[in-house]
């Protein structure tokens, strides 16, 4: 029994440092592509600048929070059922590669834009980031760590999976929150600087 506990934990361990990974990987491979194919995006210039100029004046925060839940939340429903399964391990993979490459495509978009303003708009996620992604790679490591045991389907195993993404989802909430109030409130200040 002991030693179960001790291999699943490292099994976790392990999960959690590959989706580690595999976010980073999505991160770079979102900056290179957008880097490599720039010159496809001749209007990003011009519409980010018009999304800050105009868009975010009459931007509704709540609208912004409501939009970022609703995201948010089917993310992670799709994580949560796919840990019943199987191929639930390959999912949270693929929702963290999807993850990592917004990341660094929104990031990198907003540099090559902006310049070094470009830095200051990407602080502006950080407080709801230094949530999400936490909370968002232990998740993704639970569900492929959860689909992977041959005793899933077993009531006390299946309550504390429920019971982990109740909490999971409480933190998205916030990180929402963040989202919607913040760093809405961030970008005005920004697009103010244009």
């Amino acid at each position: 029994m002991r030693r179960t506990a001790v291999s699943e934990d490292t099994g976790m361990k392990i999960i959690l440092i590959t989706f580690a990974f595999m976010l980073f990987g999505g991160v770079a491979c979102g900056s290179v592509y957008l880097m490599r194919h720039a010159d496809g995006y001749g209007g990003l210039n011009e519409y980010l600048t018009s999304f800050f100029k105009d868009t975010l004046s009459g931007l509704d925060k709540y609208s912004v929070f409501k939009s970022a839940l609703r995201s948010n939340l089917i993310m992670l429903g799709v994580i949560f059922a796919a840990g019943f399964f199987r191929i639930g391990f390959m999912v949270a993979g693929a929702c963290i590669l999807r993850k990592g490459f917004i990341m660094g495509f929104t990031t990198a978009s907003f540099i090559k834009c902006f310049g070094i303003k470009g830095v200051a708009v990407s602080l502006a996620y950080l407080p709801g980031l230094l949530l999400i992604i936490p909370a968002f790679l232990v998740f993704c490591s639970v569900s492929g760590s959860f689909s992977l045991k041959k005793d899933r389907f077993r009531k006390k195993i299946i309550f504390s999976y429920i019971f982990f993404t109740i909490l999971i989802i409480t933190i998205f909430c916030a990180a929402s929150f963040l989202e919607g109030y913040l760093t809405t409130t961030f970008m005005t200040k920004f697009a103010a600087l244009l």
